[in-house]
């Protein structure tokens, strides 16, 4: 059935205009801008913006309501985002400059011997934000148990080394009377279970004393200051991981989705939550 022009039904669909159209225009154009440039912004900045703007196009019966704000976030599709990842933090406009240092650099090696390695934090009792359910679900405090894991492979993904572990404890109730030299990885411990640089030269000078066996030399590719003797170190640009770190575009979320990091699996079985570490690398 069609709407009768002008009727109260067709006036609950119609597109109201906006009453201070040059404000919101002003108003959206420096959102972008201001967004853009990397500042965050609040409705309370911008309401008081929106009030200079008035000021400034003579505008005297504006007053920036409650109501106004929020059917004008509705016109320009503005809504709440959350500030993530680092890519602005990096030097953008030196980032073509670095890659082809990089690869200038790589092009003199065997790609079989180019490593690269990058860190990561699993937080394994974290469960998903979501669920279905047929009423409203209130939800309670995450859990902030965190793991964190180092994995490095080569160009060629032909050789990818044993995953470095780092928990929180020495000895937990699930590792008591196991040999840690016999598990799938790399484990390490401290009070926060984050990398540190004691941790990561231990395993460096481990690699270094690998590849001597192997009589091979490698590039490892990362961004901690240490030097060895069959390993050539080449340290990526502070705040390029986004860009330029090759372990960050892809490998590891691969790696974090292949893997049952759930906190029954951690909890009933950890040896085994360790092999299933090392194997979805391999």
């Amino acid at each position: 059935m069609s709407l009768q022009p002008n009727s109260y039904t067709e006036n609950l669909h119609r597109e109201r205009t906006a009453r201070y159209p040059n404000i919101e225009q002003a108003l959206a154009l420096w959102i972008d801008q201001t967004t853009s440039a990397n500042y965050t912004l609040s409705g309370y900045t911008i309401i008081e913006k929106a009030k200079t703007f008035a000021k400034a196009f003579d505008i005297l019966n504006f007053k920036g309501s409650n109501g106004w704000f929020e059917k004008f976030k509705k016109r320009y599709n503005v809504r709440e985002y959350i500030h993530c990842g680092e890519t602005n933090s990096a030097p953008l406009e030196n980032l073509p400059q670095y890659r082809n240092d990089l690869q200038d650099l790589i092009s003199a090696w065997n790609l079989d011997d180019v490593y690269n390695c990058d860190e990561t934090g699993l937080y394994w009792k974290l469960e998903p934000s979501k669920t279905l359910s047929r009423r409203p679900i209130s939800g309670t405090k995450k859990p902030k148990d965190c793991i964190t894991v180092l994995l490095t492979c080569n160009a060629t993904g032909t050789s990818k080394l044993t995953p470095l572990f780092i928990h929180k404890y020495k000895n937990s109730r699930c590792l008591q009377n196991i040999d840690k030299n016999n598990l799938p990885v790399y484990y390490y411990w401290n009070s926060s279970a984050w990398m540190q640089s004691t941790i990561f030269s231990h395993w460096l000078m481990k690699l270094n004393q690998d590849m001597r066996k192997l009589r091979r030399n490698i590039l490892l590719l990362l961004d901690e200051e240490v030097s060895f003797s069959n390993i050539t170190l080449h340290y990526l640009p502070p705040n390029t991981t986004a860009h330029l770190q090759p372990c960050d575009a892809g490998i590891i979320h691969s790696f974090k989705v292949s893997n049952f990091f759930n906190q029954f699996f951690f909890v009933h079985n950890f040896n085994l939550f360790l092999v299933k570490i090392s194997t979805a690398f391999m």
